[in-house]
């Protein structure tokens, strides 16, 4: 494999259909597929601008960025033989995808969406038969949709979008029109067009999740200006629920829509909080927790309406590294830094980082929530 070898990733959303994708794409022959969501390049490319910078300050973006091509070059030579283009698929990986454009300037992305009110049912799905909850974790209407918004929101927003090097593809197309859908993608990468694909069918769950009207409607309602983003046409999707799956509709009542957030964009829920953070006269800033949602967020952070100082973190592989050029603190430096206030970036475990901040400070550093979870008022959709 020469360095100049092209390479295609596949990225999107979460339950989008991007392993189907990257499955059918790997079967042409002029494409050698690499495991999925292995070995991820942008991974690599987090650690290493968070930790070695820090540890090799005098090492330039280009060094950095070299270490990253060869030891992701490495990993592809010991699973590819033959030659073409490399296939590599990962999912939920949004903050790098201008970064693996720079890196690799031989590589095309092929970036796949789904529309919400298949994506929203299939993440609960999942999580009923394959999680069941595991480490804390409950998928529920509301936190699968934010999870779905805010992927996409990042997209969107990125230099990547309607970048020449990247092509914009939908899961309903790929369904409807499998041909078409595929000779699209192969024109894109300049390979031959006429290899012919039959999807598989379905996934059935014996506990799919179904979505009653007003979740339907609250997730069509919220969504419109992000899906005319992506192609979709309002009326694509009826909010009207099948009538022969009516009867499922109240099934998994703590998975239901219960309270609806301000907005489905969470930087506009952080700039909500924020402000009203600095409105109680606290303008030094913690955010706690630096998972997937901070790298989402964390390129919008300079224009808030108060200072935010750092992320706050207990993971201590985390502690000492940067995270869009702010530092990761363990929550027990914060009286340290002088920090005021926290809130905490998450979608989905939101009480868990409230109740171990509560532990740590009690009242003596409040925490704002990024959204008011467990508001008990009827939702208006």
């Amino acid at each position: 494999m020469n360095d100049a070898q092209p390479i295609i990733f596949v990225r999107g959303t979460g339950r989008c259909g991007s392993k189907t994708l990257a499955n059918q794409l790997g079967m042409h022959p002029s494409i050698a597929k690499v495991p999925v969501n292995q070995c991820l390049p942008e991974d690599l490319i987090d650690w290493t601008d968070s930790h070695v910078r820090n540890r090799c300050p005098n090492m330039t973006d280009e060094a950095l960025g070299a270490a990253c091509r060869a030891y992701f070059q490495a990993y592809c030579s010991c699973l590819i033989s033959e030659s073409g283009i490399i296939l590599h698929k990962s999912t939920m990986n949004v903050h790098r995808l201008m970064t693996l454009l720079e890196l690799w300037p031989e590589s095309k992305i092929v970036y796949i969406v789904r529309h919400p009110i298949l994506v929203v049912p299939a993440y609960i799905s999942a999580d009923i038969v394959h999680y069941k909850g595991a480490h804390g974790y409950d998928a529920t209407v509301v936190n699968s949709m934010l999870r779905w918004a805010n992927d996409v929101l990042a997209y969107i927003r990125s230099p990547v979008f309607g970048h020449e090097r990247v092509i914009h593809v939908r899961f309903e197309d790929m369904i409807s029109n499998t041909k078409e859908f595929f000779q699209k993608i192969y024109r894109f990468l300049d390979i031959d067009d006429s290899f012919s694909h039959t999807l598989p069918g379905p996934v059935d769950y014996d506990d799919e999740f179904v979505l009653n009207e007003d979740e339907r409607k609250w997730i069509i309602n919220s969504s419109e200006p992000i899906l005319s983003e992506l192609g979709y046409k309002s009326n694509e999707y009826s909010s009207q629920v099948p009538n022969h799956i009516l009867d499922r509709t109240e099934l998994y009542p703590q998975r239901r829509l219960s309270a609806a957030p301000p907005t489905i964009d969470a930087v506009q829920m952080l700039r909500q909080s924020i402000k009203m953070v600095a409105k109680q006269g606290h303008h030094r800033i913690g955010l706690f927790g630096a998972g997937y949602l901070s790298h989402l967020i964390a390129p919008t952070l300079n224009d808030m309406p108060a200072d935010i100082i750092c992320f706050l973190d207990e993971n201590p592989s985390l502690v000492g590294a940067t995270l869009g050029g702010y530092p990761i603190y363990h929550p027990q430096q914060a009286t340290d830094h002088g920090i005021e206030a926290v809130i905490p970036i998450t979608l989905v475990h939101q009480e868990v980082l409230l109740d171990r901040w509560q532990c740590l400070y009690e009242d003596r550093i409040p925490i704002i929530e990024l959204w008011p979870e467990n508001k008990t008022d009827p939702v208006f959709v």
